[in-house]
């Protein structure tokens, strides 16, 4: 890159008496010459002062005016408009774009609100700590409860690639994220709850048939409580489910999956590159109850995706809560699939495959683990059992 600098007394003006600094050069990306004129009070500070400016325009690629100017606002406008769009898949992968684009502009939003109009170049590796604590004190929008350390850990990953893409273009001089420990993927608390074979059967009784529902009605400023007895036939969510607990898939998968993508004649089902968290494509297993579920859909659901939702959050809800189930979210029941699918004498590597996984690390950190409540279960099935062999040796010490 070709710079011009030189140091000079200015003799006239405002700055009379004082070392002046210009540099000159060319603006590949603008596409025109820049020129930037500093001053110092003494000689040796404004040669001091060429050579550090000559040095960060050389390291920045002369971008460096315009990182002194651009607030992060900016920087996430840019970032929106470049490589926060919906993903592009060639041949099954990505090559430009974002899975979820709702869920970096969710990120955006929320950073945004932080740094605001704060020069990218003030932002340094401490801010990004006080981001953190300052998000871990507020309550989720949502749902009200305190932000989870792995939200925070999702919205700094989002501002990491932002930071690094603004050294990459130049406009700040150094990796803030570099070396530092604020992302802390092992303060997140793992989950480890699978569904047992009783809960399942639960679960999937209350996506069917009539229910009692209490709720409050107000007429003329009365209110009273109200029972009634409705359907509550959800045959959709009871095909997920389905899916979910025998296929391992993710809800987002579900949700995306169509029609095409399922091969009844040989039990399998394509999960394109688009759709998935690894944004490679895989095959997944198709249970026979699942088929059945999904082959009952065919005639109440048009167009080309089985499940045409965006949530359900509501619908999992009620049933979680018809079936007196705590603490499950729709993610533990891909759990409960490739835990399932290890306990039934498939290759940790297989399963892992059919999960999706990129490493064997995972399969075996997040989906190996058994819960209280298995353990449990399996308890008293195995007292009932020892209980009911105890019985038949004493019948049988009678009649000898």
């Amino acid at each position: 890159m070709d710079i011009k600098s030189k140091v000079f007394k200015r003799k006239t003006g405002k700055s009379a008496g004082k070392w002046i600094v210009r540099i000159e050069y060319f603006d590949d990306i603008k596409g025109k010459k820049c020129y930037m004129e500093r001053h110092a009070d003494k000689r040796g500070a404004a040669t001091d002062l060429r050579n550090r400016l000559v040095d960060e325009v050389q390291k920045t690629h002369g971008q460096m005016q315009t990182g002194e100017k651009m607030t992060f606002c900016d920087l996430a406008e840019i970032c929106e408009r470049n490589f926060y769009q919906p993903a592009e898949i060639v041949e099954g992968r990505k090559v430009s774009g974002v899975r979820s684009v709702v869920a970096a502009q969710s990120h955006l939003k929320v950073l945004k609100k932080f740094f605001g109009k704060r020069r990218i170049r003030a932002i340094k590796t401490e801010s990004l700590f006080d981001y953190k604590l300052w998000r871990l004190k507020t309550d989720s929008e949502r749902t009200g409860e305190p932000v989870k350390i792995s939200t925070v850990n999702r919205e700094l990953s989002s501002m990491r690639k932002m930071m690094r893409f603004a050294f990459s273009s130049g406009w700040i001089l150094k990796d803030i994220f570099f070396n530092s420990k604020v992302i802390d993927g092992s303060a997140e608390i793992e989950r480890h709850r699978i569904l047992t074979l009783s809960e399942e059967k639960r679960l999937l009784d209350a996506c069917e048939g009539m229910r009692e529902v209490t709720y409050t009605r107000k007429i003329r400023g009365i209110e009273e409580e109200i029972t009634a007895t409705v359907n509550v036939d959800n045959p959709q969510l009871k095909a997920m489910i389905n899916l979910a607990i025998d296929s391992g898939m993710r809800r987002g998968e579900i949700f995306k999956l169509r029609w095409n993508d399922i091969d009844f004649n040989n039990n399998i089902i394509r999960i394109v590159g688009t759709n998935t968290k690894t944004e490679r494509e895989r095959l997944a297993p198709l249970s026979d109850r699942a088929k059945a579920e999904l082959e009952s859909l065919k005639t109440i659901t048009k167009g080309e995706r089985p499940f045409p939702l965006t949530t359900i959050n509501r619908s999992f809800g009620n049933a979680k809560q018809a079936a007196d189930i705590d603490d499950l979210h729709f993610h533990d029941l891909r759990r409960t699939a490739i835990t399932r699918w290890i306990a039934q004498g498939t290759p940790l590597a297989l399963a892992g495959k059919f999960a999706g996984h990129t490493q064997l690390q995972t399969t075996l950190k997040h989906y190996t683990a058994t819960d209280a409540a298995s353990i449990k279960e399996i308890n008293e099935k195995l007292n009932a059992f020892n209980l009911q062999n105890d019985s038949d040796q004493n019948i049988s010490e009678l009649v000898n």
